[in-house]
């Protein structure tokens, strides 16, 4: 199982990387959303996730949201974990993020036995799935 972090903070997904590869995940992390397009693209992924804020997005030049749309657009249907900063108003559309299916987010703090969960869980539908991340709307995390 793939598991691709894109991170600009480094210690989240440094941690969430050592859960993940406790329980069997094979983590790779990319820096920007850039990197992120290339190695999603060359590699299979089985889990992404994400922790870049509204500013970076800005910097990037595309939101969270809007990549993984092209995603679904292209029938990729790869789960996501999102994270928002606590105390700042969450800034996803509600209902896109469910229009596009197989999105978590998760508010700062996050807690590690919520982590161990739904990293868990996406385990556990992907080896009762037989690793199927390319079909849309699986998960119900």
């Amino acid at each position: 199982m793939n598991l691709l972090v894109v991170n600009h903070h480094g210690a989240l997904g440094r941690l969430i990387g050592q859960l993940a590869s406790q329980t069997g995940w094979v983590v790779k992390i990319a820096n920007r959303v850039p990197d992120f397009r290339k190695m999603i693209s060359e590699e299979k992924i089985d889990l992404l996730v994400c922790d870049a804020t509204p500013a970076q997005e800005v910097q990037e030049s595309v939101t969270r949201l809007e990549f993984i749309q092209t995603l679904r657009d292209a029938k990729v249907a790869t789960p996501v974990f999102l994270f928002e900063e606590e105390g700042v108003e969450i800034t996803l559309d509600p209902e896109l993020t469910q229009k596009l299916g197989g999105i978590t987010v998760f508010r700062k703090p996050v807690g590690l036995a919520d982590m161990r969960k739904a990293l868990a869980k996406v385990a556990d539908s992907l080896a009762g799935s037989g690793s199927k991340s390319d079909r849309q709307g699986e998960l119900d995390l």
